[in-house]
């Protein structure tokens, strides 16, 4: 199914970018088609957001980022919030998810360089080859929720973690950076809609989160210890937003 995915992704790409020829309707056309398709593929979401006004040790030079996200198995995320003892392991779905979204923007990096076009995937792997990740902070120089917040499809939430409407925290992010000619919208970011809540604050048993709502002035230690996170997932599967997108799907599951 993973191969699969990343066939349907390169198939999609493909489609969309084209030659560098193609005039900004068919940009239009093509981005909404894309868009489309990859939903179709589990893909949750694409979206090309301008990063050209990033400092140049962010965006590398490169105008554009292709941002890709796949929503956590609902039956995973349930499983998780019954279970008070779970442990992150390697084989389990998020896991796997992070995995998989990591090979996509992996291949779709490939597959622009091929055409020509620099590109560069913020994976694990890519994020390592590029010598920009910093051990001892646990920072990239340019975060996948930094790229998501430009998007205009969610916020950061008190949990440090990007939160939509659709998927609440129960996603994946994954980004390319790319000079590839492809039309971005410019989007304002959406406030934080944790309110009053901080059912994630308080569920953390190490206590690593402080309560905080985000906005740009402040930073992500104003959020979280990250030093101390042992990534539990409690904050994640407990977020209220999540737990829509929970109930949801399993109210449309049900036979």
């Amino acid at each position: 199914m993973e191969f699969e995915l990343r066939q349907k992704v390169m198939k999609d790409i493909r489609k969309y970018v084209g030659q560098r020829a193609g005039a900004d309707n068919r940009y239009k056309r093509h981005s909404s088609a894309v868009e489309n398709e990859l939903k179709k593929s589990r893909v949750g979401f694409v979206h090309f957001v301008d990063i050209s006004k990033l400092t140049n040790k962010q965006n590398r030079g490169l105008p554009c980022a292709i941002l890709i996200g796949i929503a956590i198995n609902p039956k995973f995320v349930k499983d998780v919030f019954n279970n008070p003892d779970y442990k992150p392991v390697l084989e389990d779905e998020y896991v796997k998810t992070e995995n998989r979204v990591g090979e996509v923007t992996d291949e779709l990096a490939e597959f622009l360089v091929s055409k020509g076009y620099k590109a560069l995937s913020q994976s694990d792997a890519g994020l390592l080859a590029e010598g920009v990740f910093n051990f001892e902070t646990k920072e990239s120089v340019l975060p996948h929720k930094t790229v998501a917040q430009l998007s205009g499809l969610g916020w950061i939430g008190k949990n440090n973690l990007f939160i939509t409407p659709e998927y609440g925290a129960a996603q994946c992010l994954g980004t390319v950076l790319t000079d590839a000619p492809l039309e971005t919208v410019p989007y304002a970011p959406i406030s934080p809609k944790c309110g009053n809540c901080n059912i994630c604050r308080d569920i953390c048993e190490r206590k690593v989160l402080k309560g905080t709502t985000w906005n740009t002035a402040i930073s992500r230690d104003d959020i979280i210890d990250v030093y101390g996170c042992r990534t539990c997932l409690k904050c994640l599967v407990h977020c209220p937003w999540t737990q829509k997108y929970v109930n949801f799907k399993s109210r449309f599951l049900q036979p």
